[in-house]
């Protein structure tokens, strides 16, 4: 009922409209249930009085305002003093809901109980709304048939409002029971009536238990999409809490922590505004600090919460913030035996009030804790109760558990077995990967298999077999890059803000020149970066498997006379794994926070040489610094590997801050062809990859680039014909058909490598930048790349050694090689090194040879181009 359908002058009617009002606008409902509360007062009418507080306690409830309870209470007082018995029965309904809400299950339970018995067929069949309610958060798995009676009746009356609320209902309950199928039905429907009834707050409401449905089933792009869809500023403060505490977890779930937080310090902000106290809110924060790597802190808020729930009788949180005390305390490294029976109490807590997903996980929690303190009989006994996590439940808890039994073989001394149960574990993790389109989720995705892949290598490494390690070596390195690659998201408005900032980037640009104020265009560029970044994640993955990592008789017979070097960092020391003829060879190369500061010095040095002024004094110094640095680096590195290596061309995967070293600086590496790749697998995959059949080179200058047009003529003489984009031409489009399908592609560009956000990294056209986000759209991407002046080869590493970047989305979409600067480079520089690059691969000679010898042609100033690096097959 609309408050206008409400007579002024009556106050039972005043109520009821603003019953009918609540679930599609909350506060109006408020408003106009206190205006019939006081006009009932006036009149010394218990009836109207009785009706204005159950619908004043109702909007106030889903307010999230405490004060419910009370006015509810206030409601049934004055029903049962009055003889008004199926009024009182009505607020009870409501009073039920809210003691839930506050964890008060067995009295909610006697109010429901109390209700029932005094209301008729029809207000019964409404009554399974609150019933279904109970059972979901006292976490009770009663039988759901009288669910579809009381579904029949309220269809047979017509009364949409409540079969909507009854869907919804039993939809969260089917999917908090793992039923997905059903869940996404129910919930559908419900949102499907709520719209039809202009209860938009409500439909909101079940949109936002449908993006919890598909992260419950693993279908992280969908839940993505579906809260992207939701407009918080269109609901009441507690939804939209609700909205972004669902939105921290999802984030969180694809390991993009520092959003994850944003949006649950959002939820926060909401409660205190409204005064809410959130317990769910709460354990989200204890989950993210943890995942963030504060162990310290999440053991502190989780502590915290486990004294306000037990002072509260909100036994469940209880249980569940113990279970988060417990992993906070094994993270932290203090786990105590006393912490064991405290979490198997929680665990049972869980379990036996229906949290059987929840308590399940605890237990794998305790079985973690049990092996850390040696106690392997109570791990033995807890990990046999968590066997449901083998057929279905969140992957991190699936990986989980695949990590414990590897610990509990472990500790067994069962080495064959403990692998057997990591290899399960990250084959679980390539499935979950599979089904994810976005580049940057396939790459953060890798940080739930890290300490799993650790402990396979880990193993590998203490035994005599080096054929396993370079296999675990390469089991979760650049796992992402192996995929299919996923055309983003074909929708107006991902393609309308993608143009939108490049203009914006193009002003933002323009205005630094020019050394004008540039805050409100970098404010908008953040958000249409974020905008952009967002729709983005919403592509759906080809589901299917990575194929299984290369074993060293297959990786040497494609090596041929290459040799194999693969860099390997685990706990804080660094080995090299060596394949030459055949041969596996092993080298302890020390540590590695020693090698990484000489690096950072080496950077240092080239960096400024490249962007400072600097005297000829200072100049000489950075020079003898940067050959100092590269000196040590190449002794460290590639000395203790000479003997093994001898003269041979090398494939060489680096690990971590090393993919950003400048290989060609290094003594031990002159002159020698030498192509980085992300793995060994990618290397071998680019390789075996079809070759375009045509031939078709494309030329790219882009502005503000002193010795481009020059260079691409040179580079051009050398090619019978090429496609050349100079000037106005060389816009984002043309750029883009230019390289689509090309066999070589030359851009002398400036670029931006963007470590903050790794898919901006940009190359400046024309019109703007053309960033890893578009350039994803190619239908088929270059065979051979060569970006001159900008240090594009870099990429961001995260956790797994996944690469994210302009050079690693290129090798992701099928680039078979990028040659590429890691660090800056002179115009001149590049563009002396470039061509004689290309007259090199005119006379047929691979890339990585080509780059050799235009390194080696340069002689004394070999400095400035010794960024460039051979990626992909080389």
């Amino acid at each position: 009922m609309v408050v206008t359908e409400a007579r002024r002058d009556d106050s039972l009617s005043m109520a009821q409209a603003a019953h009918g009002l609540v679930q599609a606008d909350a506060e109006s409902a408020a408003k106009l249930a206190d205006r019939a509360l006081r006009l009932a007062r006036r009149r010394h009418d218990p009836e109207a009085k009785v009706a204005a507080l159950h619908a004043l306690g109702f909007a106030q409830r889903e307010l999230g305002d405490p004060a419910a309870v009370r006015t509810l209470r206030a409601a049934v007082r004055i029903g049962d003093r009055y003889g008004l018995e199926r009024r009182a029965a009505l607020a009870r309904r409501t009073l039920a809901g809210c003691l839930a809400d506050a964890g008060a299950i067995g009295p909610a339970l006697r109010e429901i109980e109390t209700a029932r018995a005094s209301l008729d067929a029809h207000e019964l069949a409404r009554s399974e709304v609150f019933r279904i309610g109970l059972l979901l958060l006292a976490g009770r798995s009663d039988s759901l048939a009288s669910s579809n009676r009381a579904l029949d009746i309220l269809r047979r009356e017509g009364d949409l409002i409540w079969e909507a609320r009854l869907l919804k209902n039993r939809g969260i309950l089917f999917r908090e029971r793992g039923d997905a199928a059903a869940a996404e039905w129910d919930l559908t429907r419900a949102r499907d009536l709520y719209s039809s009834l202009d209860a938009t707050e409500a439909a909101l409401g079940a949109d936002i238990q449908l993006a919890l449905v598909a992260l419950t089933r693993g279908d992280l792009p969908s839940c993505l999409a579906r809260l992207d869809a939701i407009n918080g500023s269109d609901l009441p403060p507690k939804k939209n809490a609700e909205l972004e505490l669902l939105r921290a977890q999802a984030l969180a779930s694809g390991r993009l922590m520092s959003e994850a937080l944003l949006a649950l310090e959002r939820a926060q902000a909401i409660w205190q505004r409204a005064r809410v106290d959130d317990p769910a809110g709460k354990l989200q924060a204890v989950r993210l600090t943890l995942m963030a790597g504060d162990p310290g802190r999440a053991l502190e808020l989780a502590r915290r919460a486990q004294r306000s729930f037990a002072t509260n009788g909100r036994h469940i949180h209880r249980a569940r913030a113990t279970g988060l005390s417990l992993a906070a305390s094994i993270a932290a490294g203090t786990v105590r035996p006393a912490g064991l029976e405290a979490g198997r109490q929680a665990a049972e807590t869980l379990i036996a009030g229906g949290w059987r997903e929840e308590g399940v996980h605890v237990r794998l929690v305790v079985a973690r804790a049990a092996i850390e303190v040696g106690s392997l009989r109570a791990a033995r006994r807890e990990l046999a109760g968590c066997s449901s996590l083998r057929r279905r439940g969140p992957v991190a808890d699936r990986v989980e558990l695949r990590l414990v039994e590897a610990l509990l073989r472990l500790a067994d001394a069962d080495r064959a077995g403990a692998q057997r149960a990591a290899r399960d574990g990250l084959r679980l993790l390539d499935e979950y990967r599979a089904a994810l389109g976005a580049p940057e989720l396939r790459a953060t995705a890798s940080e739930i298999g890290v300490e799993l892949a650790r402990l396979g290598l880990r193993v590998a490494l203490a035994g005599e077999d080096t054929k396993a390690l370079l296999i675990w070596a390469e089991r979760l390195r650049g796992s992402s890059l192996r995929l299919s690659p996923v055309t983003p998201p074909n929708v107006p408005l991902l393609r309308e803000q993608a143009t939108e900032l490049r203009r914006v980037s193009a002003k933002v640009r323009r205005a630094q020149r020019g050394g004008r104020p540039t805050a409100p265009l970098l404010a908008r560029q953040a958000a249409l970066e974020a905008s952009v970044r967002r729709l983005s994640r919403h592509a759906a993955g080809r589901p299917g498997q990575l194929t299984a990592a290369p074993r060293a008789g297959e990786i040497a017979r494609a090596l041929g006379d290459n040799a194999l070097v693969e860099l390997v960092e685990l706990d804080g020391e660094l080995t090299a794994v060596t394949l030459v003829q055949s041969q596996l060879a092993r080298h302890q190369l020390g540590p590695v926070a020693e090698i990484k500061e000489q690096l950072d010095w080496l950077r240092f040095a080239l960096v400024r040489l490249v962007r400072s002024r600097v005297t000829p004094s200072q100049r000489s110094s950075l020079l003898a610094g940067a050959r100092e640095s590269a000196d040590a680096l190449s002794q460290r590195l590639i000395a203790p590997l000479a003997e093994n290596l001898g003269s041979r061309p090398l494939v060489l995967s680096p690990t971590g801050s090393l993919h950003a070293l400048p290989w060609a600086m290094l003594p031990g590496l002159r002159g020698r062809p030498l192509v980085v790749v992300p793995s060994v697998a990618t290397w071998m995959a680019l390789g075996a990859a079809q070759h375009h059949r045509r031939s078709k080179v494309a030329l790219i200058a882009g502005p503000h680039l002193r010795h481009a047009r020059s260079e691409l003529a040179a580079v051009g003489a050398l090619y019978r014909r090429a496609s050349v984009l100079t000037g106005r031409k060389s816009t984002v489009a043309g750029v883009m058909g230019a390289l689509d399908g090309a066999t070589v592609a030359h851009l002398a560009c400036h670029g931006t490598f963007r470590s903050d956000s790794p898919l901006f990294s940009s190359l400046e056209l024309a019109d703007g930048a053309l960033n890893a986000y578009e350039l994803q759209r190619l239908g088929r991407a270059p065979d051979l790349i060569v970006l001159s002046a900008c240090d594009l080869a870099l990429s961001d590493t995260r956790p797994g050694d996944e690469l994210l970047g302009f050079a690693a989305a290129l090798i992701g979409m099928g680039t078979r090689t990028i040659i590429a600067s890691v660090v800056p480079v002179p115009d001149a520089a590049a563009k002396r090194l470039t061509v004689a690059l290309h007259h090199h691969l005119t006379q047929g000679r691979p890339p990585s040879v080509a780059l050799a010898k235009a390194h080696e042609a340069l002689g004394p100033r070999g400095w400035a181009t010794a960024g460039f690096v051979c990626l992909g097959t080389g």
